[in-house]
């Protein structure tokens, strides 16, 4: 880490989010992994509900009460995967129809350091299947996100940290230094290596200087020298040797997924930013369509 950094990434405490109709196990492995490493506490929290039971009139809270403790009952044994490593696990079951809404009632009242929530990948169409829940924690999760795949982490973990030097996008000029450095920090707790890859795209502006007393190829390879560079210059200022600096170039929604895809990487963290007037995170419809297609684990950062 480079002298005068500060760790940004830094993990006390681990909430995982269950849904009953998706498989979690591996999400609760890999938060097991993270809470090994660095120290950290785990909860693992659902909620759910039935309308049925609101109905009984006297019964109704005690037939809640004893739908929650069915719950945490399916709470326990996955529990038992991180119990089984000594890692401090608590659970929590809440009455509430909206997983999403809950989590972000409970995130409120707790210190969270961490979401992590199983989502999945739909090989035959190329899509990840978002659910609703994941798209309102996407939008207004306050702390880190990390929506996991099926795939075990290989032993040395690749992180990869995408970014927009040249910031083509509007993005703010601090969100690829708090990208890199979540990155930095989630490799070092893991062992693992971080990369960069920033994906440029200049048919807009080819498109716009075909004309025929213009050398386009020129004009292409000054395009490609400046993001280069720009990109060069991120990664020296975070100490990151410049092989791991991927520059590629073309439709960030068709490079981005696959270039995770073809070099095997585990996770990839992307920025969100909070817009002026709104009290929510918001990504851009061009990410959310990057998102769409990404096989790998996600770590939504803010």
């Amino acid at each position: 880490m480079p002298a005068g950094e500060t760790t940004m990434f830094e993990l006390r405490q681990i909430i995982v989010l269950l849904d009953q109709s998706e498989e979690s196990v591996t999400a609760v492995e890999k938060a097991a992994i993270l809470a090994k490493k660095t120290g950290s506490r785990m909860t693992l929290f659902t909620s759910g509900y039935d309308g049925a039971l609101n109905n009984l009139q006297n019964l109704a809270e005690n037939a809640r009460d004893a739908y929650l403790s069915r719950l945490l009952i399916g709470l326990d044994s996955l529990a038992a995967i991180a119990r089984a490593q000594d890692i401090v696990v608590h659970t929590e079951a809440v009455w509430d129809k909206h997983a999403g809404a809950a989590l972000l009632n409970y995130i409120d009242g707790n210190s969270v350091d961490l979401v992590v929530k199983a989502t999945h990948h739909q090989n035959v169409i190329q899509r990840t299947f978002f659910s609703q829940t994941d798209w309102e924690l996407i939008r207004h999760c306050p702390v880190p996100l990390l929506l996991t795949k099926g795939t075990a982490w290989h032993p040395k973990v690749t992180v990869t940290a995408a970014v927009d030097p040249v910031r083509s996008n509007d993005k703010p000029s601090f969100l690829d230094d708090h990208i890199i450095q979540c990155g930095l920090d989630l490799a070092a707790q893991l062992d693992g290596q971080v990369q960069l890859l920033h994906v440029y795209d200049p048919t807009p502006l080819m498109i716009y200087l075909d004309q025929p007393a213009i050398n386009s190829t020129d004009i292409s390879e000054e395009i490609r020298q400046q993001h280069l560079d720009a990109l060069a210059s991120l990664a020296s200022s975070k100490g990151i040797a410049t092989d791991l600096a991927k520059l590629e170039m073309g439709s960030p929604v068709q490079v981005i997924p696959d270039h995770l895809y073809e070099n095997d990487i585990d996770i990839v963290i992307m920025g969100a930013v909070s817009r002026s007037g709104f009290e929510r995170w918001l990504l851009g419809h061009t990410a959310e369509k990057v998102l769409d297609r990404i096989t790998v684990d996600i770590l939504i950062v803010k």
